[in-house]
């Protein structure tokens, strides 16, 4: 399931453009997004559908300056792709540089993303965030 790994590799080259049309079209309309679930952290916590996961993307961008998801890795079995990585920005609220590592554990079906996760060190995010 290459094909699997490339979608995935195309919308993380998607995001780091800016383009969430291309990003949310890698998606099922039945999406589920898990983020971290720290208070600290936001958009914590489960996120379902598209507009709400595109609403929680399109926040990061708000947030950061000059934010990238940079896939290293991907290890792929079967219908589930985990994508080792690490996020560069620069929080706004305190102008703090961040390179953290993040895995994200995406679940596939029919050539679309229909759950995803992301697990990172949420105490450096949320410092770099000032919250």
């Amino acid at each position: 399931m290459a094909e699997n790994v490339e979608l995935l590799r195309s919308a993380y080259e998607a995001f780091g453009r800016g383009d969430m049309e291309a990003v949310t079209a890698t998606w099922g309309t039945d999406i589920e997004f898990e983020g971290p679930n720290s208070t600290r952290m936001p958009g914590a916590g489960a996120h379902r559908g598209k507009e709400e996961v595109a609403r929680l993307f399109s926040g990061m961008r708000d947030r950061w300056e000059g934010l990238l998801l940079v896939p290293d890795e991907f290890v792929e079995q079967g219908e589930t792709v985990v994508v080792l990585g690490h996020l560069e920005g620069r929080a706004k609220a305190t102008g703090t540089d961040v390179r953290v590592p993040f895995v994200h554990v995406w679940r596939m079906r029919d050539g679309k993303v229909t759950r995803g996760q992301a697990l990172t060190d949420t105490a450096v995010v949320a410092d770099a965030l000032g919250r």
